[in-house]
């Protein structure tokens, strides 16, 4: 049978439906820059670790809303079955990329499994979406790993983003997509000719991983003993395939029923060499290949994803969906006021202007918003950790409030 049909046409209603999505995530993202995000920037100098908890939790619960809206708006239906993901505990989740969207399916599994996972997630990234105004500004402050896919470049950002994560005080849950890219017609003829020149398997519903970059950050937080679980993540659509956020918000248009299983690994049952751990990687692609040959050789109306023995299924419960409902229309409020005060008042360009000249100019010079906050919160807590060397009774004190769970 194969995978379900790509849509590429949409009705006058479902384009007015993307327009709204649309419009709504920019002028949400762009506005919470101004006016919650901008207001904290000193916060990066006064207090670091402050400054990234509260910015996790703001900009994880704006997360509900874009993925409240998939459900609401486009009528999205999830089936999520697997092992729980837990929040207290650092981990690397992997997920084949089938599109361009998977992260924002995703964001409405956290929320089913645990709405607090959405202010510990973390995601590596295409560096290009970090210059997207407002989305990209917010992602930047919330630290996310953007990546230029030159490892040359990308490993030294990798190393200084984990050890900012590892040092800062909390735990996160870093969301990577091995493949390196979503599985468009581009991404596949180019993994075809891969396949070909190596002589290796052509897969038909994931691309082959890059080891290169998987293995050097598992090895980097085994390194800083920041990783206790990693999860294995497969996602598969039954209905149909919208390719990019693009598609989403042009054509309107969404996958209506998205499966996913979640498998959690300890970290003590991965390989401890770079060359078994790439190999286990390429491994697991292959099983995870069959296992989506298996789900689209099934018929429409009764095909699953394999699941273990003992897979839970997580769902929305009643308290989970008030608690979801409160927030996007808290957040749909906030917009409409934010546009309110922007245009009537007398500083809005003052406003505008320096909030967009401080996230270009960290663009600019630090490559990144991301770079820069974390280079200020490792500067702090480098000189704690000499301050401390220096004065052992202090140092008691201090590791007592800042050691992980």
């Amino acid at each position: 049978m194969g995978e379900p049909p790509v849509i590429t046409t949409s009705t006058k209603f479902d384009k007015c439906r993307g327009a709204i999505f649309g419009i709504s995530m920019l002028l949400s993202a762009f506005f919470g820059c101004i006016y919650v995000l901008m207001p904290l920037a000193p916060l990066i100098f006064l207090h670091p670790r402050f400054y990234r908890r509260i910015v996790d939790r703001l900009v994880g619960f704006w997360l509900v809303m874009p993925s409240a809206l998939m459900e609401y708006l486009f009528g999205v239906h999830l089936t999520i079955t697997g092992d729980e993901i837990e929040h207290s505990r650092p981990a690397v989740i992997i997920m084949n990329h089938r599109t361009r969207l998977d992260w924002l399916y995703f964001w409405s599994v956290l929320f089913r499994i645990n709405p607090w996972l959405l202010t510990s997630e973390k995601i590596s990234l295409k560096g290009i979406l970090k210059y997207v105004p407002g989305a990209g500004w917010a992602m930047g402050s919330n630290a996310y790993m953007f990546l230029e896919r030159s490892f040359e470049n990308d490993s030294k950002r990798i190393d200084h983003l984990i050890e900012y994560y590892a040092n800062v005080g909390d735990n996160y849950q870093l969301l990577l997509f091995p493949e390196g890219t979503d599985k468009c017609p581009r991404a596949t003829g180019r993994s075809k000719t891969f396949a070909e020149k190596k002589n290796i398997v052509h897969y038909d519903y994931v691309l082959h991983p890059r080891i290169t970059g998987f293995v050097h950050i598992i090895q980097k937080m085994r390194k800083e003993n920041y990783i206790d679980h990693l999860y294995d993540v497969t996602i598969a659509f039954n209905d149909s395939i919208v390719q990019s956020e693009v598609d989403l918000i042009k054509l309107g248009v969404t996958a209506q029923d998205v499966r996913f299983d979640i498998r959690k690994i300890s970290i003590a049952d991965l390989p401890t060499t770079d060359q078994e751990l790439g190999l286990w990687l390429k491994n697991l692609w292959v099983e995870k290949e069959e296992r989506l040959r298996k789900f689209y050789s099934q018929s429409s109306d009764t095909r699953q994803l394999d699941k273990l023995p003992n897979a839970k299924s997580f769902d929305l419960t009643p308290q989970n969906r008030i608690f979801q409902l409160l927030i996007l229309f808290m957040w749909i409020i906030l917009t409409i006021g934010w546009i309110y005060f922007f245009l009537t008042s007398n500083y809005r360009f003052w406003l505008a202007l320096v909030t967009i000249g401080f996230y270009v100019g960290l663009q600019k010079i630090y490559h990144g918003s991301e770079m820069f906050i974390s280079k200020i919160g490792l500067d702090e807590w480098r000189k704690r950790s000499d301050s401390n060397r220096q004065h052992p009774a202090a140092a008691n004190v201090s590791n007592g409030n800042i050691k992980r769970d």
